[in-house]
């Protein structure tokens, strides 16, 4: 120990072993160790740590004797150093001074103090996926030439007689082609119609027996045609019988007819006799024949038909899927008493305990799935229940609380990754099963995990206090991210866990003045005003602060939303200190600049030094570029590249949450997939995928993409990506797909259908990310000269007008304009317009227009949360803040 008392540049130490013992001397070495460092032993027993550079410590509370350098010379502070030469150490002993050189004192070996024997060794497993070149789509080879059998077989060709034979009777015949079935309908229906012929010139006297004739030969008509092959149904595919019956159009045509002249009495004679016999089957409680007898009367219903189809075959339980088909034409008051009729049965037959067959008559015979399930849960049939929970469309939640209480974990995942059904499955799961809910909660933890969206995750998490520790990566990860998200997630720690140094940092930013953290700011309070922390007084210093943000922000950006800053000031108000929230001045009122001002905004004039496919701006300030085999760039609103990536990427997919893009690199009807983690900055390996088109957002698991059976969506959390659910079917033509976080819609071409005159267009739009289809809207496109569908299912359309040469646009809200250029429509409720001065691209809803220098190459739009970046192929890009409607950034590519 030093006399000396403050601070010095510590180049060594000198350890007294002797007078400390070897135990303690080794913890001072082992607590002071700095890389770079060495131990040497001294001649009088203690030892020398030397580091590498000079290190600031205090004396007093050094561990040990401190030795500055002066020269190449160690020595105590004071001690003179006349004659001593570079490498020596001059160490005090005694009351003299002794004179050692370092080249020549000997190491400590350190490799004894530490005993590895009861360590385990472990191996270690890769944590990303190996590295795999994308799998690509054989190229497509022509057949090989069919061979010569002739010449092969040595036969010489035959005469030309034989040839013209050959090829006579060889030769096609359209009515060769029909079926066999067919063409002796066809006939018996001439020869029928010819004898109708016959007999009304013979009996055109007595017009009544002409008028039975007919409606004869009507009904044999319909009988002949409603005749085919009777299909049944195994066990665990629907039954057929009574619930379905066959017929084209013609055989619902003939119906019709036959409904319409005297003929009819003889089908209602033939209904009554069927319920005759089906009232006594259920009357005698025979309820096997009378079930198999019975006809549904549930579902949309279809063609008319006069058959009555056969009993059905096969297990009487509830099915998942129920055949579409045509019905048979009974009146309101035959329906009424069915229905009374099979209410009454499945009441009968669950009090006798044969819980199938109720569930049966419940979801197949009166189409009332959801009691069904009902009834099967109150029996603990978990499993049927959930098959047809999933199999009629029921809410995804239900379908996943049966799955998970039926045991089938795996299924239950697999639906609530499809259908985004976690949050309802869970809450419904609670109220039954408590361990069962927080097992499921989890799960969605996890899933939320995989998919990087660390937002999700937490707010997954966070109601069960178990389960915060999971998403500690999560929020560190979050707010490595920047921007409103950051400040959020930063709000749920400071407020779980409030030490000196988390509330001190959060107090620091709420009175920061930095632009660039606003965001950040108020992604904090809106957190706070949600959530409580633990310490009292660190809530209420919290809550001040946050307070007086938020009058701070309303007075510098009155066009804000004034609503939420005044909810989220009134939740805060009665926690913050009551002195300091009675002194601040209330929030000003809103203004709001007006939208009917048009806003130009004029691009940079040069080209751009690399070609630009896609951009987006980022919550981090920051715009993600693809340029193509170029690769892909991270830049500032200043321009300065910050990262870039050297792979092939055409266009981004931008996951909902904002943690993590797809990089989608076109490769003809294929394409290669990356994900980049924007919070570590990694690439993880490709992806290929055959697709037609794919959506420009995903929610970060479930990527949306059209391919040739319609629309598919690929989970790529998954170790091999898999599409996990479709929609729409090859016969449905996608003309136009749109998506956002909460809705997703397509304009469709469905191709002509039995009964339809010709193809028709429809606008079907879904709920996300339940998949529930809520709407299919008839659109006529006639006239049309463009159509563009926005994801609300709004279309914007121009026609043009050949009289003035001008064209009209209508749709998203604004008023119908007219345009004297012709224009194109974009994606995302943008227009392009080509003048010879100039290419702008206007947006309708914000009265926006971003002007570039006259171009022919491609334009994009893209909105992102309430940023719209719009970018020209040559290189231009200019984002705009669509709540303050003005630019923050124009900008040009540079190498």
């Amino acid at each position: 120990m030093s006399a000396f008392r403050g601070q010095l540049p510590a180049r060594a130490l000198l350890i007294d072993v002797p007078l400390l013992g070897e135990v303690e001397a080794r913890r001072r070495v082992v607590e002071t160790w700095r890389p770079g460092g060495a131990l040497f032993d001294l001649p009088t027993g203690a030892w020398l740590l030397e580091f590498d550079q000079a290190v600031p410590v205090r004396a007093e509370l050094a561990p040990g004797l401190v030795l500055v350098d002066r020269a190449g010379v160690l020595h105590p502070h004071g001690t003179p150093v006349e004659g001593a030469r570079d490498g020596d150490v001059l160490l005090p002993h005694a009351g003299t001074t002794t004179v050692v050189n370092r080249a020549a004192l000997p190491r400590v070996d350190r490799s004894s103090w530490i005993d590895l024997t009861a360590l385990r060794i472990e191996p270690l497993a890769a944590l990303d996926r190996p590295v795999a070149a994308a799998a690509t789509p054989a190229p497509w080879q022509p057949p090989p030439p069919a061979p010569d059998l002739r010449a092969v077989a040595g036969v010489a060709s035959p005469p030309r007689r034989t040839r013209r034979l050959l090829s006579a009777s060889t030769r096609s015949r359209r009515w060769r082609r029909l079926p066999d079935t067919l063409v002796a309908k066809i006939v018996a229906i001439g020869a029928a119609v010819l004898a109708y012929g016959l007999a009304a010139l013979v009996a055109a006297a007595h017009p009544m027996l002409v008028v039975g004739a007919g409606a004869g030969l009507l009904w044999g008509i319909s009988r002949l045609i409603a005749r085919g092959p009777a299909t049944s149904a195994d066990v665990g595919a629907p039954p057929t019988g009574r619930g379905t019956s066959s017929g084209g159009r013609w055989n619902a045509l003939l119906a019709r007819l036959v409904l319409a002249s005297r003929a009819a009495l003889l089908a209602r004679n033939a209904q009554h006799r069927y319920l005759r016999r089906l009232d006594a089957a259920f009357a005698r409680r025979d309820w096997d024949s009378a079930l198999r007898e019975a006809i549904a009367m549930g579902g949309s219903g279809g063609r008319p038909t006069l058959r009555l189809p056969r009993p059905r075959t096969g297990d009487l339980v509830p099915h998942p899927h129920l055949p579409g088909g045509a019905g048979v034409p009974f009146d309101v008051g035959i329906q009424h008493h069915l229905r009374t009729l099979y209410r009454q049965a499945a009441t009968e037959l669950d009090g006798a305990g044969r819980v199938e067959e109720s569930a049966f008559v419940l979801a197949d015979l009166l189409d009332l799935p959801a009691e069904a399930v009902g009834l099967l849960e109150r029996h603990r049939r978990y499993r049927l229940a959930a098959t047809l929970a999933e199999g009629r469309d029921l809410d995804p939640d239900l379908a996943v609380r049966l799955w998970w209480r039926a045991g089938d974990r795996d299924r239950a995942l697999r639906v609530a990754r499809a259908r985004g059904a976690f949050a309802a499955a869970v809450e419904r799961l609670a109220g039954v099963d408590v361990a069962a809910a927080r097992q499921l909660r989890a799960e969605w933890v996890r899933a939320r995990q995989a998919a990087d969206d660390h937002l999700g995750a937490v707010e997954a998490a966070w109601p069960d206090d178990a389960l915060r520790p999971l998403v500690v990566t999560n929020i560190q990860a979050g707010m490595a991210l920047s921007g409103h998200t950051a400040g959020y997630l930063f709000a749920h720690l400071v407020t779980w866990r409030p030490t000196a140094t988390s509330v001190g940092t959060a107090l620091a930013l709420l009175d920061s003045r930095d632009r660039e953290l606003t965001p950040a700011q108020r992604g904090f309070a809106a957190a706070l005003g949600e959530l409580r922390c633990t310490d009292r007084a660190a809530d209420r210093r919290l809550c001040t602060g946050a307070l007086r943000l938020l009058v701070r922000d309303a007075a510098g950006d009155p066009g804000g939303d004034a609503g939420e800053r005044r909810r989220v000031a009134g939740r805060l108000r009665d926690r913050a200190d009551r002195l300091a929230a009675a002194d601040l001045p209330p929030l000003p009122a809103s203004r709001v600049p007006g939208s009917d001002t048009p806003v130009d905004i004029t691009a940079a004039g040069d080209a751009g030094q690399l070609p630009i496919h896609d951009a987006v701006l980022l919550a981090g300030r920051a715009i993600l570029t693809a340029h193509g085999e170029f690769g892909v760039r991270l830049i500032g609103l200043d321009g300065r590249t910050r990262a870039r990536w050297d792979v092939p990427a055409h266009q981004l997919v931008v996951a909902d949450h904002g943690a993590n893009v797809l990089l989608v690199a076109r490769r003809g009807t294929s394409a290669e997939v990356r994900a980049l983690d924007l919070s570590t900055r990694r690439l993880r390996p490709p992806v290929a995928i055959t697709a037609h088109h794919v959506l420009p957002s995903y929610d970060g698991a479930l990527l949306t993409v059209v391919d040739d059976d319609g629309i598919a969506f690929v989970d790529l959390t998954a170790d091999v990506p898999r599409v996990t659910w479709r929609e729409l079917d090859p016969g449905i033509a996608v003309l136009d797909i749109a998506r956002s976080p909460t809705s997703l819609a397509a304009l469709v071409r469905l191709t002509r259908q039995p009964g339809a005159d010709a193809d028709h267009t429809e606008v079907w739009r879904w709920d996300l990310p339940a998949l529930m289809l809520r709407m299919r809207r008839p659109v006529d496109l006639d006239g049309l000269a463009s159509v563009a569908l926005l994801a609300s299912s709004a279309l914007i359309t121009t026609r043009h007008d050949e009289h003035t040469d001008t064209y009209e646009v209508r749709g998203h809200g604004a008023p119908t304009r007219m345009v004297a250029a012709k224009p194109t429509l974009l994606t995302g409720g943008g227009m392009r317009v080509d003048r010879p001065t100039d290419t702008t691209v206007e947006i309708a809803d914000g009265n926006l227009r971003v002007a570039f220098p006259p171009s022919v190459g491609a334009i994009g739009v893209r909105r992102h949360a309430d940023t719209l970046t719009v970018w020209e192929e040559s290189g231009r890009l200019v984002v705009v803040d669509l709540t303050r409607r003005h630019a923050v950034a124009c900008l040009r590519t540079r190498l």
